[in-house]
């Protein structure tokens, strides 16, 4: 067992190298790629610099540069460049003119003259290096290229009336597995395969001849979406096993001869490959940490969701942010113990390109230490930790997201331990007299009058201004606190020194006339306005005509749906006086738990993306709706579950998609719930989870 931990005299060592190279001469740069070879013994990066001029430089695992390798290989190219680092040789591929492969010797002292070139009739459409240093060509039929002797090359031709795409090599001497999307010319849906090329291939004549000669070894339909997709393919008992995921998607598509499955991931993906420790992952979950570790090749291969605890030797690798992680800058050796994980940035070059970079402020490069060297300090995720900070910092928060996604559930677990919690829910005659202060009609002797009574809102910071000035005294009344309170405040004292928490909680806080509740009272919302702070506000309140201000240890948190157009609207006033957080469904929430066959994730995940993809994410299911399944016990979780399926989530639906039943029928082959006249159809418990079954098995 062991963690991965930063390697930080490596990478400073290759950062005084690559200063010395370019600072030196007063020119700056950036690294533009990086990779790792297959051993683990030396790292390949790209350098950038202000002039756009490309260099390759080659560094051990200590951070020198490999001999030979001092100074770095200029680039001719300012296209696209791949780099492919082997065990031997290093290759260079480039997209200027019709393309080109430089191949160089990891060992020797001069591998600027020692280089090999690959050269092409026209631009090839997508080149591999394997690690049996081959290369692949994918191409037009009419592509020609010329190799050296000692480099053999594969050409894979180009499907006439149909394409491939080309996730994952892996090669032995005799043959070649290719995991890759393929739409055959007839048919409308495309295939996700394992297919197994001949080394040397047999001669062929077009590309249908060859395609026919491809044996399919492991295939699904339909296929996963391509677009950032990230896939591996190795071989266990040599039998190739792949697999394939999707930047930031939660599912993994597992391939082998003998099953085809998908695989709930307990975060969003940002990088996989195939070690001898099993399948190493490097995942994010929304709102939290991001993660490394490996799962063993048995629970890839029986389990349909790996869960956080399953992942071996994990490591917490700082906040999640999915906007700064690249599968680009990732890589691992094939025996696990180098990591490589850059976190990115972009920008526009001198001549006006815009391209990604390696952030210099990220560690990249871990080793795998173990454990009894290195003990585990994983910070387990507190959401409300990271909440408070920002409530402390602006006094005012919104949690806005899907029903169902825990909005109210997390604003009380941040009110928790607070020395005084109000609810209220804000609706259409919600009204400024109920929120701050106003006339109410009051019976005394007999008779009807109008008094002034105090809203939720001063009434509760009276109690937390009273619990700063004079401490915690229970036995005070209201009156008795409000008097202190109106006599601290006229005397225009501004040393307030604030004690305890206080929160009030707004419910839809979207649903009520903002202006009309707050009046004048929303300028005191600033978190400089409030009492104490630089630019403290006390203001005089209409009614009563007496003075009141906002403590900074009254918290207020609003929740609002995001599937109410309202939103849209908020008074832009409002929306610059409280931070906004967006809560989105966690189906990670519901864990392993299976009702009659059913996962509870997998249905929630197949459920949302459907929503998603036609409606947008801020109308997705919230893991919440499930909340009393869990609850429920034994046989009487069908139940639960078909009473969530027809009473809540099916009315749903039927507004989403209201005389649009062929788009969900469409997008999910396996739903028999509503027909086509939009009426839901009744079923048994069994009929019930048939249906179920079919539907996420089928998605």
């Amino acid at each position: 067992m062991g963690r991965f931990e930063p390697m930080e005299n490596t990478a400073k060592k290759i950062a005084e190298s690559l200063r010395e190279e370019y600072e030196e001469s007063n020119v700056g740069y950036f690294i533009e790629d990086m990779k790792i070879s297959e051993n683990g013994e030396y790292i390949s990066m790209v350098i950038r610099d202000d002039y756009d001029s490309r260099f390759l430089h080659l560094f051990d695992k200590e951070g020198n540069p490999l001999p030979g390798w001092k100074s770095g290989i200029g680039i001719l190219c300012q296209e696209d460049v791949v780099v492919f680092p082997g065990i031997e040789n290093v290759a260079i591929f480039t997209k200027c003119g019709t393309g080109e492969i430089v191949v160089y010797p990891i060992r020797g002292e001069n591998p600027r003259e020692n280089f090999r070139r690959v050269t092409f009739s026209r631009p090839p459409i997508y080149v591999s290096f394997t690690t049996m240093e081959r290369f692949v060509v994918f191409g037009d039929m009419k592509l020609d290229f010329s190799t050296p002797a000692e480099i053999s090359a594969v050409f894979v031709p180009k499907v006439q009336s149909g394409y491939a795409f080309f996730h994952a090599i892996r090669d032995t001497e005799d043959e070649i597995y290719i995991l890759h999307t393929f739409k055959e010319p007839a048919r409308e849906t495309p295939v996700l395969r394992i297919g197994k090329i001949s080394y040397p291939p047999h001669p062929y004549y077009s590309p249908v001849e060859f395609w026919d000669g491809v044996e399919v070894v492991s295939a699904h339909s339909p296929a996963p979406p391509t677009r950032s997709a990230i896939g591996d393919i190795t071989l266990m008992d040599g039998e190739p096993t792949g697999i394939l995921g999707t930047k930031l998607g939660k599912e993994l598509y597992v391939l082998t001869p003998k099953k085809v499955k998908i695989v709930s991931l307990p975060g969003e993906l940002v990088f996989a490959r195939f070690t001898e420790k099993g399948l190493f992952l490097l995942f994010g979950q929304f709102g939290g940490y991001l993660y490394g570790g490996f799962v063993s090749y048995e629970d890839i291969l029986e389990r349909n969701v790996i869960k956080l605890e399953d992942i071996a030797e994990r490591t917490f690798f700082g906040r999640y942010n999915p906007e700064a992680v690249d599968p680009r800058f990732s890589g691992i050796s094939r025996n696990g113990s180098v990591l490589l994980f850059g976190k990115s940035s972009g920008r526009i070059s001198a001549s006006g390109r815009f391209y990604y970079y390696v952030r210099p402020d990220s560690n990249y490069l871990y080793s795998h230490v173990p454990t009894e060297t290195s003990p585990e300090r994983e910070e387990p995720y507190d959401q409300t930790a990271g909440l408070r900070e920002i409530l402390d910092r602006f006094g005012g928060l919104i949690l806005y997201g899907p029903p169902g996604t825990g909005k109210t559930k997390l604003a009380l677990d941040l009110a928790r331990g607070a020395d005084k919690v109000e609810i209220i829910t804000f609706h259409q005659s919600y009204s400024y007299e109920d929120f701050i202060e106003g006339f109410r009609p009051v019976e005394k002797d007999g008779k009807l009058l109008y008094a002034i009574e105090d809203g939720i809102l001063k009434r509760l910071a009276i109690e937390a201004i009273f619990h700063g000035i004079e401490g915690d005294k229970r036995d005070a009344d209201y009156q008795t606190k409000k008097k202190r309170v109106l006599e601290y405040l006229m005397s225009g004292k501004k040393d307030f020194k604030p004690k305890g928490r206080f929160y009030l909680i707004v419910d839809e806080i979207n649903r009520g006339n903002i202006s009309r509740i707050l009046g004048e009272v929303i300028t005191l919302l600033d978190p400089d306005k409030r009492l104490g702070r630089e630019y403290s506000t006390v203001i005089t309140l209409p009614y009563s005509r007496e003075p009141f201000a906002l403590p900074p240890n009254l918290y207020i948190i609003g929740t609002m749906n995001s599937t109410d157009r309202s939103i849209a609207f908020l008074d832009m006033a409002l929306r610059r006086r409280f931070a906004f957080i967006e809560l989105l469904p966690k189906p990670e929430e519901l864990g392993n738990v299976e009702v009659g066959g059913v996962n509870l994730q997998r249905l929630l995940s197949v459920l949302n993306k459907v929503i998603e993809d036609e409606r947008g994410k801020d109308y997705t299911i919230g893991h919440g709706y499930f909340r009393e399944v869990l609850q429920a016990g034994g046989e009487e979780r069908v139940r639960a579950l078909k009473d969530v399926f027809y009473y809540k989530i099916l009315p749903l639906l039927q507004e989403y998609f209201y005389n649009d039943w062929e788009t969900i029928r469409r997008s999910l082959p396996g739903f028999t719930f509503i027909d086509e006249k939009g009426r839901i159809v009744e079923m048994d418990d069994d009929e019930f989870i048939d249906a179920l079954q079919k539907l996420v098995n089928e998605k």
